[in-house]
């Protein structure tokens, strides 16, 4: 999932504080999803799909 969270950000052309701000939380988990050091949780992943339009399935499995 941390390359896909990755991937949408850099999409759209956000920093991981952008990021961060459009669905907050704090950017440092931001960072942290993206090289795998945390796992966001299920709250986080529906903000993601939320706020970017992004399909939850994808999101979690890189699953179309």
């Amino acid at each position: 999932m941390r390359e896909r969270i990755k991937k949408i950000r850099k999409e759209l052309d956000l920093t991981q504080q952008e990021f961060a701000d459009r669905i907050g939380i704090a950017r440092g988990n931001v960072g942290a999803y993206e090289v795998g050091k945390n796992a966001p949780s299920d709250a986080v992943i529906s903000l993601i799909c939320r706020e970017f339009n992004v399909d939850y399935i994808w999101l979690t499995t890189g699953d179309k």
